[in-house]
């Protein structure tokens, strides 16, 4: 083996893997947080977009139907505005965002943030495990739509065509999501720590307790249709 620049090399000439980061130290934070306030407006935007195919598509939003399915819409997409208009002039939202930013970006690289935000990377990451079961019920809900969709209109098609793409790239984010988490909590950054307290509602978040709670739903459903 020799060695070629700051890459280790075989006899061959292949290259081997360059080691994964794990001292924050080397991570160009500003930049970190320049880049987060743009791609921190993809999920939200693509949360607007499956909203839009839903109403092109049924008419339907979140339990709304017609013009109130309409203008909540709207308000949703106000929102989404609105966010990062107040988050760059209100100092204290600026930070909360930045924070985020960084939060996010030491799980995906599996870099140290350093002891300020070590603790919230960890929480990040269990409860993205926690909720790791949302990745197996995101192919249901494009189904759930397409089922009730109104084929007659000249804009169904596309907007169908739109939402599974919009549900793909939904599903490839939360599939990399719970790849960080499981690979944060298998070999967390930083020096070695207890992990921070559980609050009470965080077990129903998933588990048995989420199917207990499902299946109650479920339960009460029936026995009011049966009842009316």
């Amino acid at each position: 083996m020799v060695v070629a620049g700051n890459r280790a090399q075989d006899v061959g000439g292949a290259a081997y893997p360059a080691p994964a980061v794990a001292d924050g130290a080397d991570v160009d934070w500003v930049e970190v947080e320049r880049r987060g306030r743009v791609t921190g407006l993809l999920l939200p935007a693509l949360v607007v977009v499956l909203g839009a195919c839903r109403v092109l598509l049924t008419g339907d939003y979140a339990g709304l139907h017609g013009a109130a399915a309409r203008s909540l819409l709207l308000a949703v997409v106000g929102l989404v505005l609105a966010a990062p208009l107040a988050a760059a002039t209100v100092p204290v939202l600026r930070a909360l965002r930045d924070t985020a930013v960084r939060v996010q970006h030491a799980l995906r690289a599996h870099v140290d943030p350093g002891p300020g935000l070590r603790a919230r990377v960890d929480v990040l990451a269990r409860r993205s495990l926690r909720l790791r079961w949302t990745g197996r019920a995101l192919p249901l809900l494009p189904l759930s739509v397409l089922v009730q969709a109104d084929w007659d209109g000249a804009r169904a098609l596309p907007a169908a065509v739109v939402l599974v793409v919009a549900y793909a790239v939904l599903a490839g984010w939360h599939h990399r999501q719970v790849a960080a988490a499981s690979r944060w909590a298998a070999d967390p950054p930083g020096p070695p720590r207890a992990g921070p307290p559980i609050p009470w509602w965080e077990p129903w978040l998933g588990g048995r307790r989420l199917l207990g709670l499902l299946a109650a739903y479920v339960l009460v459903v029936v026995v009011l249709t049966l009842a009316a």
